[in-house]
């Protein structure tokens, strides 16, 4: 703020403290020190600029100019008229110009501070480097680690700071990570509850990585896991942590499910992994934990009681006791678990895989089951008795006992199915009795179509009540004579012709 912005109306009376005390409450300024101000600040000749500047006398009228002229030989001859120390503390802490505040702590006496505000705005030189060179003060040093506009400065300014107490408050105030790591990594910062607050507050990994290594109080590196959003620090932290106590502690009380779930994944200790696969809010980390498990008593109580269809999948996945698994695929009300209780490699015997197919009520369980079946009398035997007829008419392409097949084309529950085994029967006399018995005309019909024998053909095609199945004799009979009998006696003109055709072919 300039000196004259006090006499502005301002009803919010913001002013710096520290202006304050340094402007008297009864200030009088001359008219022609004003008037001189005036030249200095708006004169286009440099020369008139700088003329009225070196006749200022009054001190509190430089100070103004100091902090106010954008004309840095101006500002300069304005703060060389300051002599008052309290005003020149105030141009070094207030004035926007560094070489203003430079020049001001110059006069104070300060000479590190002075070189500082040099160090600080202005990129490296040699000219520079000579001066930067001669500061030895830490705390001024710290500052310039905080604030140099130029890396290489602030890089330069902590190689030289060895104070412990500097650097912890140098730590939480630079911008820049690179000097903050450089600081927490200076052999004298060893304060454990520092480098935990470090940790807990930086947002930098590498800060936080370099401090968390220095961290030898298991107890500080457990208050840091318990609430840590990075998971790189975290196993940093696990992989440091000896004490059993201390994993189970984090594992079981941490509010964060990240983290409960990377420690998941470095325990090895099986009640700990079975009670937090059995109680842990989080349906990852129960998962987790669950991969890690092989009990099969905790398995059997996760797939019974969670809530969560993944974690039971998972446990599934694990168990090895084939009556369990068989229970599950047959029983379990989430398909998805079913199908992993099937395909668990544990379930191996043919048998309780037909046992499946027999007594599941899910199509897809039975119908995997099948795939995993090769003898046929299992195929025969989940045709008898399976639960789902769909599975009992897929057995039908693996059966190819006679006995079987002539069973299901005289039971006729499905005609279609009936047809379809009637259609795998070689034997023609079985093949004949099957059309005597009349259980259907299709069946008939598709029955006198698989025979070849002539003989047995030409005394349907005379004898057959069905035209249809007269006509499929038909079609199958080579005798030129017999076709022109069937051509002139038979009843049914569509059958005549039949018979008619093939004779002239």
């Amino acid at each position: 703020m300039g000196l004259f912005d006090r006499f502005k109306k301002d009803n919010s009376k913001k002013e710096e403290p520290k202006e304050e005390k340094v402007i008297p409450d009864n200030l009088e300024i001359d008219e022609d020190q004003l008037i001189l101000k005036e030249i200095a600040t708006n004169s286009k000749d440099r020369y008139e600029r700088a003329a009225a500047a070196d006749q200022i006398t009054d001190q509190y009228v430089a100070l103004d100019m100091s902090k106010t002229i954008k004309d840095r030989a101006i500002r300069l001859i304005a703060i060389n008229k300051v002599k008052d120390e309290k005003l020149l503390r105030d141009a070094a802490e207030n004035s926007p110009f560094f070489d203003v505040r430079s020049f001001a702590w110059e006069r104070l006496g300060e000479n590190n501070k002075s070189i500082a505000e040099v160090v600080i705005n202005t990129k490296k030189n040699p000219r520079v480097d000579e001066i930067f060179d001669k500061v030895t003060d830490e705390k001024t040093l710290a500052w310039i680690a905080i604030d140099a506009q130029d890396k290489k400065y602030r890089n330069n300014a902590i190689e030289k700071i060895n104070d412990a107490d500097i650097l912890y408050d140098l730590v939480f105030k630079a911008k820049d990570s690179s000097i903050r790591r450089a600081a927490v990594l200076k052999d004298s910062f060893v304060s454990e509850d520092i480098l935990q607050k470090v940790v807990i507050e930086d947002k930098d990994e590498s800060v936080k990585k370099a401090a968390v290594g220095k961290i030898r109080n298991e107890d500080n590196l457990e208050k840091i896991a318990l609430n840590e959003d990075n998971a790189k620090i975290r196993s940093i932290i696990f992989d440091k942590i000896q004490d059993p106590k201390i994993l189970e502690d984090i594992a079981l009380n941490s509010t964060k499910a990240d983290v409960r779930l990377d420690i998941v994944k470095k325990l090895d200790d099986d009640k700990l992994l079975s009670q937090i696969a059995l109680n842990d809010g989080d349906k990852i980390v129960r998962s987790e934990a669950v991969k890690k498990i092989t009990d099969e008593n905790v398995l059997l109580d996760v797939i019974s009681n969670d809530n969560d269809r993944f974690v039971r999948q998972i446990a599934v996945n694990n168990l090895q006791n084939p009556k369990e698994l068989i229970k599950i695929a047959i029983e379990d009300e989430d398909q998805f678990v079913r199908n992993h209780a099937i395909k668990n490699p544990s379930l191996t015997d043919e048998s309780d895989f037909t046992y499946i197919a027999i007594n599941s009520t899910h199509e897809e369980i039975a119908s995997e089951a099948l795939t995993h079946i090769t003898d046929e009398k299992n195929f025969i035997e989940i045709l008898k008795t399976a639960k789902i007829d769909s599975v009992r008419k897929a057995t039908l392409d693996n059966i190819t006992d006679l006995e079987t097949l002539i069973r299901i084309v005289l039971a006729n529950e499905d005609e279609e199915f009936s047809l379809k085994a009637l259609n795998k029967i070689k034997v023609e006399k079985c093949l004949f009795k099957i059309y005597e018995q009349g259980i259907s005309e299709n069946i008939s019909v598709r029955a006198v179509s698989l025979i070849k024998d002539q003989k047995l053909l030409t005394d349907i095609a005379h004898n057959a009540e069905s035209w249809r199945v007269r006509e499929a004799a038909v079609k199958k009979i080579v005798s030129k004579k017999v076709l022109r009998d069937i051509s002139i006696n038979d009843e049914n003109e569509y059958v005549r012709n039949v018979a008619k055709k093939r004779k002239n072919l």
